[in-house]
């Protein structure tokens, strides 16, 4: 082989070498910032978690004071209609 054609692959092997660690060193940093992210994913899944239980825990209350209105809605009900029977029997 030439000279030329040896210098001229040289520098086709030093230009591979230099893509290959280019793109080596940014999977490298890819790699990190994948890493970083599933931290960052892990941090939300419980911030969701936590959501939801606070949800779950207000939902019950909800339920709790949802009764509670219904029970004393019953009741109101209830005392209204005792107090239409008392006035008509006075009345009488």
């Amino acid at each position: 082989m030439e000279q030329k054609q040896l210098d001229r692959m040289e520098d086709m092997l030093t230009n591979l070498i230099k893509i290959v660690g280019t793109l080596s060193n940014d999977f490298q940093v890819m790699k990190e910032e994948m890493q970083e992210m599933k931290l960052e994913i892990q941090d939300v899944k419980k911030d969701v978690e936590e959501v939801k239980k606070v949800q779950e825990v207000t939902n019950r209350i909800l339920t709790d004071m949802r009764a509670d209105q219904d029970h004393i809605w019953e009741k109101a009900a209830k005392n209204e209609r005792e107090l239409a029977k008392l006035k008509r029997h006075l009345q009488l």
